[in-house]
């Protein structure tokens, strides 16, 4: 006897109604588990790379060509990734409809168990495969459930005359509203890229001791990881204390913004620049950010749009950002917050700026901060950088004329150990005299593990310090 019964009109199994689930869930829960625990930082940068406005001239743009449902759907979707567990979330929900609907229709077209099972479960394979891509995008998922459910439809048709006709019927229609999804080749998951996105991500949300703690606790530590480690010992006063803590390190005061800048480069200049207060470069750079983004729109780069104009005291400009992100799901509270609290809550930037009239023709990072510093001479920030920056460079004149003109000229001495201790290769270079050498190392400490270096010059011990990496460690080029 067979575990299945027919009905009497098509004589079509109504027996195991529950297989096709039970072949889809457990491939959908390992699908979940490894997009929220092992793959979550991926969906922060999709949804940071759009701007879905709820809007009826930008909503119905979306039908101007085929795809437009798919496109709207995925991009609607794509807006909750802000949301904590929203993304793994609804990606295994839309692969577990495919695998669901596939295996449906398969055994509608009277597809043996297996056969249906397999093409089911193949299908969420691909497709979740496909999204280890930056580039493939939720709308195409949407297109392949929207595909799966025409053809689990037209199974459903009893005799071949009638399913010819419901496909008739259903593919212009679904040509129209679903297009045809992206064809992309499949790729291994990064989880080198992930790591970068988990740092950037954090950031970007304030998670500044546990950037830390990522960075300082990761096996091996990208250019980009070291990038916003740095940016966070900067913004506490830690940077002189920490900046050859990993070797090579990475401040991206080297960088130029260019036709050739990949965009993720762009992204963390603006946050350079916003972080050492220069208002113009980091409102170009979230600008050139847009520019590379989907449909010139980043949602992330259009709140800093808003932060700058606010800082430089624009209000009108920053309205006009402000506008768009009332539009949002996620960021209208944010709008209306900075709107009116945006004194308050920018209040240390302000003071940041620079408020001297300059022409800048070059984004040479030094020549912005010593605009920063000459405007404001309290903007540690701006003077760590720019020291630290000559000091990588194994500029040691530049860094001592950077010295005097922003610590010892302004009475602001900033007796830091690193900067003793490239002090000391300067005094030593030039024969100084005593007085110079009390007037610009103050710890006694230094002086004694400097002459003891000075004997066993380029000992390992030593590493870690600033004598060690003159010595030994590369420059970075520019």
């Amino acid at each position: 006897m067979t575990n299945h019964t027919h009905d009497q009109k098509g004589g079509r199994p109504t027996g195991g109604r529950l297989f096709c689930a039970a072949a889809v869930v457990p491939f959908a829960l390992v699908c979940w588990v490894f997009f929220q625990f092992f793959y979550p930082y991926h969906f922060y940068y999709q949804e940071q790379n759009q701007l879905f406005l709820w809007s009826a001239d930008y909503l119905c743009a979306y039908f101007d060509a085929p795809g437009g449902l798919a496109r709207l759907a995925g991009d609607c979707l794509t807006q909750l990734y802000y949301y904590q567990y929203a993304g793994a979330l609804i990606l295994t929900l839309a692969i577990a409809a495919i695998g669901l609907l596939l295996c449906k229709a398969m055994r509608g077209f009277r597809a043996g168990r297996a056969v249906a099972a397999a093409t089911g479960l193949l299908a969420m394979a691909l497709v979740a495969v496909s999204h280890f891509s930056l580039s493939y995008k939720l709308f195409s998922t949407v297109s392949v459930m929207g595909w799966a459910a025409v053809l689990w439809l037209v199974s459903l048709a009893r005799g071949w005359r009638l399913r010819v006709a419901a496909a008739a019927c259903l593919l212009p229609a679904a040509w129209w509203l679903l297009g045809l999804p992206q064809a992309k080749a499949l790729k291994r998951p990064d989880f080198i890229l992930e790591r970068d996105f988990a740092v950037a991500n954090e950031y970007y949300f304030g998670n500044h001791d546990r950037v830390i703690g990522m960075v300082e606790g990761a096996p091996e530590r990208t250019r980009e990881m070291l990038f916003f480690y740095n940016l966070v010992r900067a913004q506490r006063g830690e940077l002189p204390d920490h900046l050859l803590a990993f070797t090579p390190t990475e401040l991206g005061t080297f960088y130029s913004i260019g036709p050739e800048t990949p965009r993720q480069t762009i992204i963390n200049m603006n946050e350079l620049y916003w972080a050492l207060g220069d208002m113009t470069f980091t409102e170009r750079a979230a600008m050139m950010a847009c520019v590379f983004a989907p449909n010139n729109r980043n949602v992330r780069m259009v709140k800093r749009l808003a932060e700058c104009n606010l800082v430089s005291g624009d209000t009108l400009a920053a309205e006009k950002y402000l506008r768009l992100l009332d539009k949002t799901l996620a960021y209208r509270k944010w709008a209306g917050r900075v709107r009116s609290h945006g004194k308050d809550i920018y209040r240390a930037k302000m003071q940041m700026v620079n408020t001297r009239d300059t022409i800048t023709v070059s984004d040479n990072a030094h020549f912005l901060m010593m605009q920063l510093l000459d405007a404001n001479p309290a903007n540690t920030v701006a003077l760590d950088y720019i020291l630290c920056s000559t000091l990588l460079l194994k500029d040691i004149d530049g860094f001592k004329r950077d010295y005097d003109r922003y610590c010892t000229d302004t009475g602001r001495h900033r007796p830091k150990p690193l900067y003793q201790e490239a002090l000391c290769i300067w005094l030593a270079g030039t024969d100084a005299p005593q007085e110079e050498w009390q007037r610009y190392v103050q710890s006694p400490d230094v002086v004694q593990r400097f002459r003891e270096y000075g004997r066993r010059r380029g000992d390992a011990r030593f590493k870690g310090t600033y004598w060690y990496y003159f010595d030994k460690e590369k420059a970075p080029e520019i």
